[in-house]
C-alpha cells in the first residue's frame, strides 16, 4: 500500500514546460515588443523561466496520492483541494507517454481513465515503471472474474503481436496532405515574426523582396513547400515509428514514437465500432488505416484521435488477416453495395448543385454591396473562376460518396461504408453497440420511398453519427426488426 506519496521530482519540470506554453506568447510580445534594452528583456525572460518553475513546484508540493489494494485516490490544489477516489475495477485505459527528457530518469506521464464523463480520470505527470505495474496488477485482479481465472488455469490466455511495416509506413507519411497545414503554421509563423521585428528589420526585408523577380517568388514558394512535406513527413513518421500492437486476453496493448514514446494499455470490450479509413490519395498505393471508436472519459482532442488508431497503416490484402489475431469476433467481410434508390445520384447531385448555386449567389450579392459601398471595381471572372472550382469540388465527392455507399447485415455485426471530403470509411458495428438511430427525410424523397438513415455510436466521451442516403425503405425496416431484437 502507497499512503501520502508524491511524484518525481521531475513532474515539477512537466509541469514548469506546460505553464510556459501557457504564459510564452505574453513573454514573446512583452520582450520584443516597446523599447526594452536588452537588459531588461533577459530579465523579462528570466521572470518567466522562474514564474513557470514555481508554478511546477507548487502543482507538484500539492499533489499527493495513495494507492491501495482497492483503488487509487489522489488529493491535489493549493487554495481549492480536489479529491478524486478511482476503485481499480472501474479502470478502462492506462496510457504511458514518454518524453525524450524523461527516458534518462525512467519515469512517464499517466493517464488513468474509465468510460465516464471528461473529468473522471487521474492524471500523473511523473511516476516510476513499479508504480505504473503496480496500478496495472492492482487493476487486473480487481476485473477478472471468479470463472476467468478457472478458465485461465485451464488453457493459457492466447497472444498476438504485430508491428507496422516500415515501406508502408514511408508511403503513409509521403500520402499526407498534412503539408498543406504546415505551410499554414509557417505562414502564420512568419506573419507573426514580422509583426514583432523592429521596423528597421522590416524595412530591410521589404526592400529586399519588393525587387525580385517572378521567378525568384516562385522558388520561394517551392522551398516552403519542399520544408513543410518534409517537416509533414518527420511528424508523421516519429509519430508512429515502431508502431506496435499486442493482445493478451481481453487486453491491447500499443506502443509507438520516436522522440515520445507513448503506450495504451486497452480492453477490447471498450470498443464501440472499428471501421477503415482511406483517403483519395492512399486508395492509389491501397493503403487504409483501421481505427476504433471508444467509450472513454477521455476530451476530443489530438491525443484521443491518436489514442484510437488501432493500426495507422496496412495493405488492403493484409487487414482481414491481421485484424482477425487481435479481434477475433469480428466480421470484416466487405459490405455490399447499399440498395439505393434507382434515381438516387442524380437526387444527390441536384442537391449539391442547388445548394452550391444558392451559396455563390449570396456571394454575389455580398460582393455587389461592399463594392458599391467602397466604390471600387472587381473582376467577376475570379468569381466565375470559383465557382467552377466548388462545382467541381462538390459534385465530385457527391458522385464518389453515393458510389461508395454500402451496407450489410448479418447476425451480429452491422456493415456501413461511407465516402466524406473524398476519404473513405468502412465501419463494422456490433448491433449491441448501437446507441441508437433516426430516419431523415424530404418531401421529394417521399415521392421515391427513399430515406437517410443515422446511426449514432458513442465516441469517446460523445457520440459520432453515421450517414447513409437515398435507402430503400424496405432495407431500413429490415435493420429496425434486427434492433428490436437485441438484448
Amino acid at each position: 500500500m502507497i499512503k501520502g506519496q508524491r511524484q518525481s521530482r521531475i513532474a515539477i519540470l512537466s509541469d514548469a514546460i506546460s505553464s510556459i506554453k501557457m504564459i510564452g506568447w505574453p513573454i514573446i510580445f512583452i520582450f520584443f515588443g516597446g523599447q526594452h534594452t536588452w537588459s531588461t528583456r533577459i530579465m523579462i525572460l528570466g521572470a518567466g523561466l522562474l514564474l513557470a518553475l514555481l508554478f511546477g513546484f507548487l502543482n507538484w508540493f500539492f499533489f499527493t496520492y495513495d494507492m491501495s489494494a482497492y483503488e487509487l485516490t489522489t488529493s491535489q490544489g493549493i487554495f481549492v483541494k480536489k479529491h478524486v477516489h478511482m476503485p481499480f475495477e472501474r479502470v478502462q485505459t492506462i496510457t504511458r507517454t514518454q518524453p525524450i527528457y524523461f527516458r534518462p530518469f525512467n519515469v512517464f506521464k499517466v493517464n488513468v481513465e474509465t468510460s465516464g464523463k471528461n473529468d473522471d480520470k487521474l492524471i500523473f505527470n511523473a511516476l516510476s515503471l513499479s508504480q505504473i505495474e503496480y496500478i496495472e496488477t492492482r487493476r487486473q485482479e480487481a476485473q477478472t472474474k471468479q470463472s476467468d481465472v478457472e478458465m485461465a488455469a485451464v488453457q493459457p490466455e492466447v497472444s498476438a503481436t504485430y508491428q507496422i511495416n516500415n515501406r508502408d509506413l514511408i508511403l503513409y507519411a509521403l500520402t499526407s496532405l498534412g503539408s498543406l497545414g504546415t505551410m499554414g503554421i509557417i505562414y502564420a509563423g512568419l506573419t507573426m515574426m514580422n509583426d514583432l521585428m523592429p521596423q528597421n528589420i522590416q524595412n530591410r526585408f521589404y526592400g529586399l523582396f519588393n525587387h525580385q523577380t517572378m521567378t525568384v517568388y516562385a522558388l520561394l514558394v517551392f522551398i516552403v513547400l519542399m520544408i513543410a512535406i518534409i517537416l509533414s513527413f518527420l511528424r508523421l513518421y516519429g509519430h508512429y515509428f515502431k508502431f506496435t500492437i499486442s493482445r493478451v486476453g481481453s487486453h491491447l496493448a500499443i506502443k509507438r514514437g520516436f522522440l515520445t514514446i507513448r503506450a495504451v494499455n486497452l480492453r477490447t470490450s471498450r470498443i464501440q465500432a472499428v471501421y477503415y479509413e482511406q483517403t483519395l490519395l492512399r486508395r492509389l498505393v491501397h493503403l487504409v488505416s483501421v481505427k476504433v471508436l471508444l467509450a472513454s472519459s477521455m476530451k476530443e482532442d489530438e491525443e484521443q484521435t491518436k489514442q484510437t488508431t488501432l493500426i495507422p497503416v496496412v495493405t488492403e490484402r493484409q487487414r482481414s488477416k491481421i485484424l482477425h489475431r487481435f479481434l477475433p469476433k469480428y466480421n470484416f467481410q466487405q459490405p455490399d453495395k447499399a440498395p439505393m434508390a434507382s434515381h438516387a445520384l442524380f437526387l444527390r447531385l441536384r442537391f449539391i448543385f442547388l445548394l452550391d448555386l444558392m451559396v455563390m449567389l449570396l456571394l454575389l450579392v455580398a460582393f455587389e454591396l461592399i463594392l458599391m459601398s467602397l466604390q471600387v471595381t472587381f473582376s467577376f471572372w475570379w468569381l466565375l473562376f470559383a465557382t467552377v472550382i466548388l462545382l467541381m469540388y462538390t459534385l465530385g465527392g457527391a458522385y464518389i460518396a453515393m458510389s461508395d455507399q454500402g451496407l450489410s447485415l448479418t447476425d451480429d455485426y452491422l456493415m456501413i461504408q461511407r465516402t466524406i471530403n473524398y476519404t473513405k470509411r468502412t465501419y463494422f458495428i456490433p448491433y449491441e453497440k448501437i446507441q441508437g438511430y433516426s430516419i431523415s427525410q424530404t418531401w421529394f424523397m417521399a415521392r421515391q420511398k427513399t430515406q437517410h438513415i443515422h446511426i449514432i455510436v458513442r465516441d469517446g466521451d460523445s457520440y459520432q453519427r453515421v450517414t447513409l442516403r437515398y435507402l430503400k425503405a424496405s432495407s431500413i425496416d429490415q435493420l429496425d426488426e434486427i434492433l428490436k431484437h437485441v438484448k
